[in-house]
This record gives C-alpha cells, sequence and structure tokens, in this order.
C-alpha cells in the first residue's frame, strides 16, 4: 500500500494554469525565472507545478515578475477571495486618528 504525498505548496495549480495560459514550456518559463536571478531549473518547477516542493519568497517574487501578475493572483481563487474580503473590511474600517506624543513639561 502506497502513501500520498501531501501538497508542499499551494501554488503549483495555478502556475500551471498561468504558463499554459501563455503557451509556455516548462523550459521556458525556467529560463524566464533564471533571468529574473531566481535559482530554478526545470526540475524544480516541475516540482513546484506537482506540489512536492515549498515555494520559497524569492521563488514568488520570480514568479510574479515572469508572469507579470500580482503576487496575489499566484494564489489560488480561495486565496485570492480571501484577500479581497480582508481589503474590503480594512477599507470599511474607520479611520484612527493618529496619536501625538505626550510632551513633557
Amino acid at each position: 500500500m502506497g502513501c500520498i504525498m501531501p501538497f508542499l505548496n499551494i501554488i503549483g495549480p495555478v502556475v500551471i494554469k498561468l504558463r499554459q495560459a501563455r503557451s509556455w514550456s516548462q523550459e521556458v518559463l525556467a529560463a524566464r525565472l533564471q533571468c529574473q536571478e531566481a535559482d530554478i531549473s526545470r526540475d524544480v518547477l516541475a516540482n513546484i507545478e506537482s506540489g512536492r516542493t515549498q515555494v520559497t519568497d524569492k521563488h514568488i517574487r520570480a514568479l510574479h515578475k515572469a508572469f507579470g501578475v500580482p503576487v496575489v493572483q499566484l494564489f489560488p481563487k480561495l486565496v485570492q477571495e480571501l484577500d479581497e474580503t480582508f481589503t474590503q473590511r480594512k477599507d470599511d474600517r474607520p479611520m484612527k486618528k493618529p496619536r501625538h506624543p505626550r510632551r513633557k513639561s
């Protein structure tokens, strides 16, 4: 009986969709990422897409630049919706008045 490996990242399927929407092969995307000074080979990219490897902030930054999309669009729709909900909630709150430090006499 085999064991099922858990996904180590949530952006893999989105990376596949973004890459395929541009008709890029893994080799093309890996080359673009390397131009962003990201140390991501085609093998590492394949592991990111399949969820077999964790994604670092450097990977996210490089993918954001390579695809030319906002960072939040690298994440699944649920995360994007949560981001929108948070942003709306933050915008609905009244702004606090800035506190001025008390002056000592």
